[in-house]
């Protein structure tokens, strides 16, 4: 028991960890994402000199960059991959479909969760853009799912032993 439980931490680390790099180097290299990333960077800029030249420091704003990066991750790697490894232990599920799928589909819908969760607009009244970074995420949330299962999901000569 203690090894399947050490097999499946490794495993949700390293796709973790996998998904993170993979959503920041496909935004950096999808034009659309890395405009709007540049945008956003040179907005904190701003903030940063404001804030300079107010003589309250940089923590504040680094604090909130740090921030949004954290939420991002955990949105898009985290919880969705979470929510897929605990179902499919409980269920015992070992099909790749299921941890890809069940990742991508949380990842990908995160925007709309957020907008629910706030109160905004309908999920209809998205922009290209807006649709654009959920098919990322939905992308990175495969990817994160595919790793995890590839480590963690175990076989049937493992549920023989447990």
């Amino acid at each position: 028991m203690i090894r399947r439980i050490l097999v499946m931490a490794f495993g949700f680390l390293l796709a973790v960890g996998a998904g993170a790099i993979f959503l920041l180097v496909s935004a950096l290299l999808d034009p659309q994402t890395r405009e709007a990333g540049f945008e956003a960077a040179l907005s904190g800029l701003f903030a940063f000199v404001e804030d300079d030249m107010r003589g309250s420091g940089l923590n504040a704003p680094l604090a909130t960059f740090g921030f949004i990066v954290w939420a991002i991750v955990i949105a898009t790697c985290v919880a969705p991959l979470a929510v897929a490894a605990l179902i499919g232990e409980i269920a015992g599920a070992r099909s790749l479909l299921w941890y890809s799928a069940v990742s991508a589909t949380l990842a990908g819908a995160s925007p709309w969760i957020v907008r629910a969760a706030k109160g905004l607009d309908r999920a209809g009244d998205a922009s290209p853009l807006e649709t654009r970074i959920a098919l990322l995420f939905f992308l990175t949330g495969a990817l994160s799912g595919t790793i995890y299962w590839l480590i963690a999901a175990p076989s049937e000569r493992d549920r023989a032993r447990f």
